[in-house]
């Protein structure tokens, strides 16, 4: 401002021909339409300042945005160099396997669906098949999103309810009530959870009258961004 402000000055003295119409509280400075303009001081001077210094706020903007690709380019190919192809390949991935359920907290008892709570993570997995790769995060029963992108996300569960032998009815409140099961994020700066994919199977008869057993998968595709905090939920955790 400082800067600008003397080049105005500068600018102010070395001007020609000025009107001498021009008052003391008026001011005569180059314009959009024309060579000269004359009015208010402090209107005038504002305006063209403004001008001035979007152009140049502009001007250095570019320059940023133009050193920020060209370092890009340069990091990226020294990473190429040293990791070859497989630098692409280094995406964030996860898969967690079940234990045990705490038992069911007082807020979820009527609740339609309630989250797993508990997977086998960290040194667990190490008997396992599961892996946590390249950022992905576990905390409070839920895998948390490193870096915004299209992530492909599955979960698999085997469910178990007990039948009356006498009938092979499932033994439950409410026969009516299916059984769901579905992955859902939730994000903190949203504030809101929202389901991605569910499946949703009614109970049977069992064969057997004692138990029946379901198997659901679900799959989807989800744009994720970085934060979000992905979960699983079943209707009916006992399952």
């Amino acid at each position: 401002v400082v800067v600008c402000l003397i080049a105005v000055l500068a600018l102010v003295w070395s001007m020609p021909d000025i009107p001498k119409t021009v008052k003391t509280s008026e001011l005569c400075l180059p314009s959009e339409i024309g060579p000269l303009k004359c009015g208010s001081t402090v209107d005038l001077l504002h305006d063209y300042l403004e001008r001035e210094i979007a152009t140049k706020y502009d001007e250095v903007k570019r320059q940023n945005q133009k050193k920020q690709e060209n370092h890009l380019k340069e990091v990226s190919a020294r990473l190429m160099n040293i990791y070859d192809k497989s630098f692409w390949e280094m995406k964030p991935a996860a898969k967690l396997t079940g234990k045990e359920q705490p038992d069911l907290r007082k807020t979820d008892s009527n609740a339609d669906m309630v989250p797993i709570r508990e997977w086998r993570n960290g040194r667990e997995l190490y008997d396992t098949k599961g892996f946590m790769r390249y950022g992905i995060r576990y905390r409070n029963g839920r895998l948390v999103v490193p870096v915004d992108g299209t992530y492909f996300i599955y979960s698999n569960l085997d469910f178990f309810e007990s039948c009356n032998p006498s009938s092979g009815l499932p033994d439950v409140k409410d026969i009516n009530k299916p059984i769901k099961h579905g992955i859902f994020k939730f994000n903190i700066f949203e504030g809101e959870e929202e389901e991605l994919v569910s499946n949703v199977q009614p109970h049977t008869i069992s064969t057997n009258r004692y138990y029946n057993s379901y198997n659901s998968y679900v799959s989807s595709l989800a744009d994720l961004k970085a934060g979000d905090e992905l979960s699983v939920k079943v209707s009916n955790i006992s399952y």
